[in-house]
Formats: C-alpha cells, sequence, structure tokens
C-alpha cells in the first residue's frame, strides 16, 4: 500500500516557477492518496501570489492553502507547516518540494519505495539542477548548460541502468522526502540554518547519528530552476552555514568527495558521454613521455584526427596540427573525455583514465622484454595495463587505424552494454582508485602537519616575536596608518 505523504511547498516570489510546480503536482500526484499545503511566506508580490495560486488550484480535492503573518523563511515555514499547520499521522511521510522544483510522472512513487527500504530516512530525486543529484553531473563539453530537456533525455536512457537507489551522505533539499515520525522524534529543522541553506544537510546527519541512511532514488526526477525563491546575500549565507555544519560535522566535507569518487556508479559518472550530443567527440592524448613525440603526433591525427576533437600533452618544441587543442598540465579527473590514448601508462595514468574516459586505448612501444630502463616498467605499469587490457584497445604504433574502427564499434555499442563494461572495468580499477586516494589524502595531510610545525617554530622564534614588538611601535608613530 502506498504511504500517504504530506506534499509542503513553501511559497516566497517567483510566480511563474510556481504555478509550474502546481501545474506539476496536478498532473502527476494522487490527491486521492495524498495532500498537498502550499504555505505563502510573505514575499515579493504575496497578495498577487495569493489570488494566482487559489485561482489555479479551485476545484481541486486535496490542495490547501495557508499564508503566514509574516515572513517566516524557508526553514520557519518549513516547521510551522509540517509541526502545526498540518502534523498528519505517524505513519505517513512528509515532502518538502520548493516552488521551483517540477515534478515528473511517477517521481512520488519512486521516491517513496525507497523511503520503504530498510533504515532508509530521507530520499531526494535526480535533477538537472541539484549538485551531485544532477544528471548528468559532469559534462563532456565544459561551457555547455544542463538544460532540462537534455536532463530529460539522458536520465530516460541510463535511469533503467541504474540501480533503484543509492545511500548519500546527504540529500539535496530541493525535494526532500522523510519519515513522519522521525519528524516526531528528532524534529525538523534547526533554527540556527534559517532563513535558509544547510538545513536539509543537518537534518540527515542528525537522524544519521541514530542509523538513518540518505538515499537518491534514480527513477525519480524532479527538475529544479535553483535560487528563484530566496532572497538576500545566498553567497554569504550558504558560507557561513557551511562553516557551522563543518564544525558540527567535520566529517562532511570528506564524505561528500568520497561519495563523487566512490560512491557513484560508472554509469551516472559517464551520463553525458553514454548519451553523447553537440560536438566531436573529444579525445585525450599524453605524448610528454614518449621518443619521437612527433611521429606520435602525426600517427595519432591520421587515425584520429578526423572525426575527434583532439586534446593532446606534449613535449615543449612539439608541433600539432591546428586542429588539435593543446594544454599544459595534468587533466582534471572529473573533465569527462569520450577516447583517451594512452602510450606505455603508468598505473597513475590509469587510475586517472578510469576516472576520466569513456574508451580506453593502449599503445604499446616497448620489446615484449622491457628493459628496467622503462618508464613504465619501473612503476609497474606494464603489469597493470595487462591486468586491465581487457577493457580497452591494445595497439601498436604502427596499428592506431585499426584501434579507431574498434573505439567506433564500441560508440556504436548498446548503452546498456557500454555500461555494463563500464561498471566491470570500475569494480577492478576500484582498489587502485582508492589506494591512490589514501596516498593522495595521506600526503596532503603530511604537508599540512609540516606546514603547521614550521609556523610554531617560526613563533616561538626570537625574530618572530622582536618583529611583532617592532610592529608594534611604529603603528603608534605619528603619521601612520
Amino acid at each position: 500500500m502506498t504511504r500517504p505523504t504530506l506534499v509542503v511547498v513553501p511559497i516566497y516570489g517567483d510566480l511563474e516557477s510556481l504555478l509550474r510546480c502546481i501545474d506539476g503536482l496536478l498532473e502527476h500526484l494522487d490527491t486521492g492518496v495524498h495532500r498537498v499545503l502550499l504555505l505563502n511566506d510573505c514575499g515579493p508580490d504575496a497578495d498577487t501570489i495569493e489570488r494566482a495560486v487559489l485561482e489555479r488550484v479551485a476545484g481541486h480535492d486535496g490542495f490547501r492553502y495557508e499564508r503566514n503573518e509574516r515572513n517566516l523563511g524557508f526553514v520557519g515555514t518549513c516547521n510551522r507547516a509540517v509541526l502545526e499547520l498540518d502534523p498528519g499521522a505517524e505513519d505517513e511521510a512528509v515532502l518538502l518540494l520548493n516552488s521551483d522544483a517540477v515534478p515528473t510522472a511517477g517521481f512520488l512513487d519512486a521516491m517513496l519505495e525507497v523511503l520503504d527500504e530498510d533504515r532508509t530516512g530521507v530520499v531526494t530525486a535526480r535533477s538537472d539542477n541539484a549538485t551531485i543529484a544532477s544528471i548528468p553531473y559532469r559534462l563532456t563539453n565544459r561551457g555547455a548548460a544542463r538544460t532540462e530537456a537534455r536532463t530529460r533525455e539522458v536520465w530516460a536512457e541510463i535511469a533503467p541502468l541504474l540501480p533503484r537507489s543509492q545511500v548519500m551522505p546527504v540529500a539535496m533539499g530541493f525535494c526532500f522526502l522523510t519519515r513522519r515520525s522521525l519528524v516526531t522524534e528528532h524534529g525538523l529543522f534547526d533554527e540556527a540554518f534559517a532563513p535558509g541553506y544547510g538545513e536539509e544537510n543537518d537534518y540527515c546527519l542528525r537522524i544519521a547519528a541514530h542509523g538513518w541512511l540518505a538515499k537518491i532514488a534514480n527513477r525519480a526526477l524532479v527538475l529544479h530552476a535553483g535560487g528563484k525563491s530566496f532572497s538576500g546575500n545566498r553567497n554569504a549565507l550558504r558560507a557561513a552555514h557551511q562553516r557551522e555544519l563543518e564544525r558540527r560535522y567535520p566529517f562532511l566535507p570528506d564524505a561528500v568527495a568520497a561519495y563523487q569518487r566512490h560512491g557513484t556508479t560508472a554509469t551516472e559518472r559517464f551520463a553525458d558521454v553514454l548519451v553523447p550530443a553537440g560536438p566531436a567527440a573529444r579525445l585525450s592524448v599524453d605524448l610528454r613521455y614518449v621518443d619521437d613525440a612527433a611521429a606520435w603526433v602525426r600517427q595519432v591525427d591520421l587515425a584520429f584526427g578526423d572525426g575527434f576533437a583532439v586534446e593532446a600533452r606534449l613535449p615543449a618544441g612539439t608541433s600539432a596540427p591546428d586542429a588539435w587543442t593543446v594544454t599544459t598540465g595534468d587533466p582534471d579527473p572529473d573533465d569527462l573525455v569520450t577516447v583517451t590514448i594512452m602510450v606505455d601508462p603508468s598505473p597513475a595514468e590509469l587510475v586517472l583514465a578510469n576516472r576520466r574516459a569513456l574508451h580506453w586505448v593502449i599503445a604499446r612501444t616497448d620489446t615484449p622484454s622491457t628493459p628496467w630502463s622503462s618508464r613504465v616498467h619501473r612503476t609497474g605499469g606494464d603489469v597493470l595495463a595487462a591486468l586491465v587490457g581487457r577493457f580497452a584497445e591494445v595497439t601498436g604504433f604502427d596499428e592506431l587505424e585499426s584501434a579507431r574502427e574498434g573505439v567506433e564499434n564500441s560508440l556504436m555499442a548498446p548503452v546498456d552494454g557500454i555500461a555494463a563494461a563500464l561498471g566491470e572495468r570500475r569494480a577492478a580499477m576500484l582498489p587502485f582508485d582508492l589506494v591512490a586516494a589514501d596516498g593522495a589524502a595521506a600526503g596532503t595531510a603530511d604537508e599540512v602537519a609540516r606546514l603547521r610545525r614550521e609556523l610554531d617554530d617560526l613563533r616561538a622564534s626570537r625574530s618572530f616575536r622582536t618583529g611583532q614588538a617592532i610592529a608594534k611601535v611604529a603603528a603608534r608613530l605619528p603619521g601612520r596608518r
């Protein structure tokens, strides 16, 4: 039996988005089971909005409209709605839905299925604008925007390939489903986060201390304009509330980073590449460590220059075709490409490729008896490449054109087949990825500790104290500011 749900929509300005939200609820919510509370928080044009809302829901059962006597902010409005205006029954659910959110077909049923999973306390939906809940989240076209149409296209293709739910560190507040019994036991939003931002994270982490999980419902899609129904200095407020969250829950930044690194599936990570759109597929190649880089440039351009947007890292002084983009430094592991060509890759390069590239081409230059003078042999890259070779087109210098054919065949394969292969590759590479992440974190911690020791030594030194004394005296000299 479907759990009855109270849907609370706090209202503050932005009538256009609000009416889209209401229309979505009218179309996709079964008000024979669920009910909606629309609560006007006396924002801009409150009277105009009131008239429009009452007109839009007139004659529709299951919709209730109320108005605050004064502006309470998002936190205060949600608390008043759930705790005072509609206390409800203990076995029901409560959905807090931003007024700039647009529900789609089946959204609440999919979310309620996840809420009924064991020890699930909060559920959020997929969206086009919900940070780590966005589909697609990482983009191949770095200047592109996530449009509603693109999100609908990608989500429709990959949602059936994702698990029904995943555990997250926290849920997203734009579409926030919880159990009424948890609100009764633990309260709803802490007024310390008024008027808004961070309150949903605090709620998730408070109930997590009692064994309740936050999850995402991958089969639920709720679009979200974002930020249109909030006034004031958002950035300053968000920063202040983030500091308070991290004071209460120091582990939160690391938890979110860990979720982004290994809590998501390979399918969602590469969603924007699995459902291609726009310009030519991006191909990345690093030729900084090869002998005769110019010859490799010619061979790669011959095999892949037509039909791919080639981005290369080259030794100083090596020229490239005009159509290529030549970059410096190490790539961002979250900047996705369709294909990467790795020449005698090291383990670190394979770990990076696993996070960054949909398809791999591993090119070999050495003889089967690799000498210890070889960089790839010294790092163990040849051993690891042999282990993961089944996930790549393995080729030699003179065989790149045939590798191009293999890549194109892979690109034309059904999405579910590519996603399954990605899952296998992720499982094989995950131990190496985790070790690399742990080593990087340890290195950062060691560096921070070293700098702190140096700072403490400096503060304890006589020269530092002398400098401070001089500065204090100098500050009192006439004419100084």
